[in-house]
C-alpha cells in the first residue's frame, strides 16, 4: 500500500513536471492552456453542488498548477523566453530540429527579447 508521504511526493513531482512542460510551450498555446484550465476551475467553483468530490479535488490541483505557472511566467524576462526550454537533445529527432528552429525564430519574432529589440533599434539608427 502506498503511504500518504509517497503520494505527496508523487503529486509534487508530477506538479513540477507539468509546470515545466507548460512553461516550455509556445506562448500562444500556453495562454490557451491557462484559459482552458481556469475555465474548468470557474465551472467547478460555480457548480459545487452538482459535481463530485474528486472533481473538486482535481480543480484544486489545477488551481495550484495555474498559480505555479503564472508565478513562473511573472519572473520571465519576456514572454516566450522559455519556449521549448527543456527540449530533448536526442540526436534521433533531427527531422524535428528543422521545425523546432523555424518555430524558435517565429517565437523570437512574435515575442522578442526587449533588450535585443532595443539593441537592434540602436544599431539601425
Amino acid at each position: 500500500m502506498t503511504s500518504i508521504k509517497d503520494l505527496e511526493i508523487k503529486l509534487k513531482l508530477c506538479t513540477n513536471f507539468i509546470v515545466k512542460e507548460v512553461i516550455a510551450l509556445d506562448p500562444v498555446i500556453r495562454r490557451q492552456w491557462l484559459y482552458t484550465y481556469k475555465g474548468i476551475i470557474q465551472y467547478v467553483d460555480s457548480n459545487k453542488s452538482d459535481i463530485s468530490q474528486e472533481q473538486i479535488i482535481g480543480a484544486s490541483i489545477y488551481r495550484d498548477l495555474i498559480n505555479q505557472v503564472e508565478e513562473f511566467i511573472s519572473i520571465e524576462k519576456y514572454e516566450g523566453q522559455n519556449y521549448n526550454r527543456f527540449k530533448s537533445r536526442d540526436p534521433s529527432d533531427s527531422k524535428y530540429e528543422v521545425i523546432y528552429q523555424k518555430r524558435l525564430e517565429q517565437i523570437k519574432e512574435d515575442f522578442p527579447d526587449p533588450d535585443v529589440f532595443i539593441e537592434q533599434l540602436k544599431t539601425n539608427n
